[in-house]
């Protein structure tokens, strides 16, 4: 079962705290919490508000859970009462005197378990002739909002064994049950069971081990269970007066009964581990202690005759060792064997508690603390036994670590405060450095004494360069540090400091900036302390670096971390704003590479390359001026460059792409004077022109130039690219056609010829290399004239002289604006006609041919004159009727009552309509143009209404009437030019009904 929460009653209200002297305690059980500062430890009066029937000493107490259980008692009288401390509630109340008074009993140890609802109260006879045995009592507490419930029961089962120690069950215990636990006799015998108030009568007990040996009195003085974190592995610690012993198992998740973690050492596989010690005591305690709300403990601590052992446990589940680290704080025990009994009484602690570090001891007439990490006393307090009683023990609650003190007539609240505060300087102390940091984290102060202590601890000790990171973050004097650190052949530790220096100036808050200028320890502006430590720290870096007699390893270190250094953001700021002081710098140290590298940083690529060409390290200048990206330093630069680097210098200019400006890159492409240059300027243009899509005619007349007197191939290729529309070539014609000449590049020059539509010298040229090419071009021309007088010259130069008759046959079917008349005239007077016999035969019929053709195509033109002749007189004598009854066809009303438009088709429309439906469809400007002419028809009609027609000659009134007529006319070529159902309509079909959908859309919503 999981460990059920307390239910916190509900009883009465919480009560304020007052002046008076009722005590309600806080939730953590501690009413006594200030902002004052106050010693670790300090001792507080509890007011219980005890009910006025209840009377006697406060004979035992524990709490748990913030649940206090007290016993009071008198002679006649033992009452048992329960408080709940967060709330100022009636406690609990339970008469204890028949169970005891009457049986001879006496209580000697109560036991309250986790949740606070499970009590044991151990009985053991008064005295040897009372006639009983030992006994114990189980107590279920419960709560309503009424009142608690305490219910008592008497365990037979284990009647006969004293109890003496119980570990209760954290794990599977709650509300309504413990569990299974173990319980600890005074014979060293070990029990499990389980206590609930629904198991009346029916409780079960299990013997799971006997550390007494049948010895009588071997009395177990501590017993803990405890499950090892996130596993299944139980440890169980058990102590007797001398002996520590541990047991522990791995047991099933289902398993709920504790007795599997000792069959192995029941059966004698397993030996327990147990550490004895020698002791003159009859007694001894066992206290853990777990951070709040911790099921498992950080610490243990064992009181025992040789003083106070103090450890850690494990926490790893298959450890063999459980208890770890065990310190022991004497207690001089020794001495007081020597001592009278009173003496030896108030030398010898009672009890005690743990807490995170300290240890609080109580004796018989007072209470001290002492620390676990240094074991020093830090807290004693006395108590007066006549005003306040005898002291009896002391209780921690585990869940709020809240202390409790009690004597036989007064409870006390320890209150802890801030124990924690001297940690860093004890371990400071011992030189656990760490540990001194972790704990003084919080405060700066402390921290600052524990890094500056751990870096002289480190200087000290030759640790350099650990010494150079702590004291960077201490604030001890700069100037002090630095005396320290240059005086060591090493620098690297000086760097380091001076880096961690400067990295801290530059990223710390304001707060902090200005507490350190109010200190003194940055007499100057910040501005000048960082431009200070920087310019050291290159001086510095430079000196390594250039340092003579090392290796290029040691080189390539250090200058790496120089490169470093300069790249980050704060240092080329302070560079920038400081570039002479640091160029200065660099050039003291004659260290051209990091000079350059500096110029680079700070955007002075001008200098760097001009630096670069005039050391002759033309490769280095190159990948400068790739870095940048400002393109006037390539045009400035790349001439040169391209004179040592061709190739490269045309990579990093192909590389820039479309951000240079090819026009203004000739004075680097003019170096022609090697193949490689000339190859490589032809590259670039190459790229200019095909990638960059340039269409400056000086490039294009460049690469052009290049082509013809180098690379004949690649002209042909270009200007075929180009094309052959003069208007879309981008390069000059005439000048190409000059080059081509003056370096005889045939093909080339018929090309453009033909370009420039010279056809008859294209085709001459032609004929003198390739009659291929002469032909190709002579079928160039659209106009069919030149064409056939280009092939007759074709003719001319193949037939003539040769008389071939094949060759003039194939002439014939490769023009079809040759016929065999034209090639006869270049035959010799001599030549058979039998030999023209066929292709004058062909020729003959061809003509015949197209004599038919010719008159039957006249034959159908005369025709389709006939028919347009007769249509045209029926359409003269064509005519629309109109009738009263006729309508418009778009407002459906009558058609005579205002001016209308009647189309052949038969749609009839009246002009206001039709006006509405066309005007949309027009265009701007026959829109505008319609305006326009029905403001001037508007304004002739009115001047003719205010001219009187006495004024005006015959003449002008007909050329009044002719201009209106020819506005009326142009008006209607554009209202009425088709009829709008079976014309303008049927041309808008395709387009969408809507322009503006987002619109619509809007309308619509």
């Amino acid at each position: 079962m999981a460990q059920g929460m307390p239910n916190q009653p509900k009883f009465l209200p919480r009560i304020e705290r007052s002046g008076g002297n009722s005590y309600v305690a806080t939730a953590s059980g501690n009413p006594f919490e200030t902002d004052e500062d106050e010693e670790i430890f300090s001792r507080h009066k509890m007011v219980l508000r005890v009910p006025s029937d209840c009377t006697g000493d406060l004979q035992h107490l524990t709490v748990s859970r913030n649940w206090l259980v007290c016993i009071l008692g008198t002679g006649e009288r033992t009452t048992l009462l329960r408080f709940f401390l967060p709330r100022a509630i009636p406690p609990g109340e339970l008469a204890l005197e028949k169970y005891l008074s009457g049986s001879g009993y006496k209580i000697t140890r109560i036991f309250l378990d986790p949740t606070g609802h499970h009590l044991i109260v151990a009985l053991v006879p008064r005295s040897a002739s009372a006639g009983v045995s030992p006994d114990f009592l189980y107590i279920h507490c419960t709560e309503s909002p009424q009142a608690q419930q305490l219910k008592v029961r008497r365990i037979e089962k284990l009647k006969d064994h004293e109890i003496t120690a119980v570990a209760f069950n954290p794990y599977h215990g709650s509300d309504a049950t413990t569990g299974s636990i173990l319980l600890g006799t005074s014979r060293g015998l070990v029990f499990e069971t389980e206590l609930s108030p629904a198991m009346e009568g029916h409780v079960q007990r299990k013997q799971l081990y006997d550390l007494g040996l049948g010895r009588p009195k071997y009395p177990i003085t501590g017993l803990k269970l405890l499950r090892i974190p996130n596993s299944s592995r139980y440890i169980v610690v058990v102590t007797s007066p001398e002996c520590i012993y541990t047991f522990q198992e791995t047991l099933k998740p289902e398993e709920r009964s504790l007795q599997p973690i000792f069959a192995g050492y029941v059966s004698g596989v397993l030996e327990p581990h147990c550490e004895e010690r020698k002791t003159d005591l009859t007694y001894s305690q066992l206290r853990f202690f777990a951070p709040p709300n911790s099921k498992y403990p950080k610490q243990w601590a064992w009181l025992c005759g040789e003083g106070l052992r103090v450890g850690e446990l494990s926490i790893e589940g298959n450890s063999a060792a459980t208890l770890l680290g065990s310190t022991l704080i004497p207690l001089d025990f020794e001495k007081a064997k020597h001592l009278s009994y009173e003496e030896r009484r108030l030398s010898i602690p009672k009890a005690f508690v743990l807490t995170e570090y300290h240890a609080v001891l109580l004796y018989a007439d007072h209470i001290r603390a002492i620390c676990l990490l240094n074991q020093e006393q830090v807290y004693q307090e006395s108590f007066d036994e006549a005003r306040v009683g005898r002291p009896l023990s002391i209780e921690r609650d585990d869940l709020t670590g809240s202390i409790y003190v009690y004597t036989a007539r007064t409870v006390f609240n320890l209150r802890v405060t801030r124990e924690e505060r001297d940690v860093w300087r004890i371990y400071l102390d011992k030189g656990q450095y760490e540990l001194a940091t972790a704990h003084a984290a919080e405060n700066p102060e402390h921290l600052q004494l524990v890094l500056a202590q751990r870096a002289d601890a480190a200087f000290a000790e030759g640790s350099y360069q650990v010494a150079a990171d702590y004291y960077a973050e201490t604030t001890k004097s700069f100037e002090e540090v630095c005396l320290k650190f240059m005086a060591l052949p090493d620098k690297r530790p000086i760097i380091d400091y001076v880096k961690k220096r400067l990295s801290r100036l530059t990223t710390k808050a304001p707060r902090l900036e200005a507490a350190e200028m109010e200190s003194g320890e940055c007499a100057a502006d910040q501005s000048d302390v960082i431009k200070a430590l920087v310019i050291w720290l290159i001086d510095l870096y430079l000196i390594q670096i250039n340092m003579p007699d090392q290796n290029e390893e040691w080189r390539r270190a250090w200058q790496s971390e120089y490169d470093e250094l300069m790249r980050q953001p704060p240092v080329l700021a302070c560079t920038r704003a400081n570039r002479t002081a640091v160029q200065q710098l660099i050039a003291e140290h004659a260290d051209p590479h990091n000079l350059a590298q500096f110029a680079i940083a700070i955007g002075d690529y001008d200098e760097v390359v001009g630096q670069q060409l005039k050391a002759e390290r033309y490769t280095e200048a190159l990948q400068t001026l790739t870095k940048q990206r400002e393109p006037e330093l390539f045009y400035k630069y790349a001439p040169e460059l391209m004179t040592k680097l061709p190739k490269a210098t045309v990579e990093a200019l192909m590389a820039q792409g479309a951000r240079l400006e090819v026009e203004r890159l000739v004075p680097t492409l003019i170096q022609l004077e090697t193949r490689e240059q000339r190859e490589q300027t032809t590259r670039y243009l190459e790229f200019a022109v095909y990638k960059l899509n340039t269409t400056n005619d000086a490039i294009h007349n460049f690469l052009l130039h290049l082509y013809a007197e180098h690379d004949p191939k690649s002209l042909m290729k270009y200007l075929e690219i180009q094309g052959r529309d003069e208007t879309l070539v981008h390069y000059d014609i005439h000048y190409a056609l000059k080059v081509c000449t003056d370096m005889d590049r045939k093909e080339a020059c018929v090309f453009l010829q033909c370009l420039l539509e010279m056809w008859i010298m294209a085709v001459e040229l032609a004929l003198k290399f390739d009659m291929k090419l002469a032909k190709e071009t002579a079928s160039r021309p659209t106009d069919s004239g030149m064409r056939r007088a280009l092939w007759l010259r074709i003719a001319y130069h193949d037939i003539k002289d040769t008389n071939d008759v094949k060759k003039a046959l194939n002439l014939l079917k490769e023009c079809e604006l040759l016929r065999i008349e034209d090639l006869l005239p270049f035959f010799s007077d001599f030549e058979k006609i039998d030999n023209f016999k066929e292709a004058i035969c062909d020729a003959l019929r061809d003509y015949n041919h197209r004599i038919q053709e010719l008159q039957r195509e006249m034959a159908e033109t005369q025709e389709q004159s006939d028919r347009v002749c007769s249509e045209l007189q029926q359409v003269r004598n064509y005519s629309i009727k109109m009738t009263p009854q006729d309508t418009c066809t778009i407002c459906e009303m009558m058609l005579l009552v205002k001016p209308f438009f009647a189309f052949i088709c038969g749609h009839k429309f009246h002009s206001d309509c039709l006006e509405k439906q066309v005007l949309p469809m027009l265009t701007k400007e026959r829109s505008r143009r319609l305006s326009t002419l029905k403001q001037q028809l508007e304004a002739e009609v009115q001047q003719a209404a205010q001219t009187k027609p006495s004024s005006l000659t015959k003449q002008q009134a007909v050329e009044l009437q002719q201009k209106r007529a020819a506005l009326k006319t142009e008006i209607e070529d554009i209202l009425a030019s088709d009829c709008l159902f079976c014309g303008l309509l049927i041309d808008t079909i395709d387009q969408p009904f809507v322009d503006d959908w987002e619109q619509v859309n809007v309308e619509w919503e």
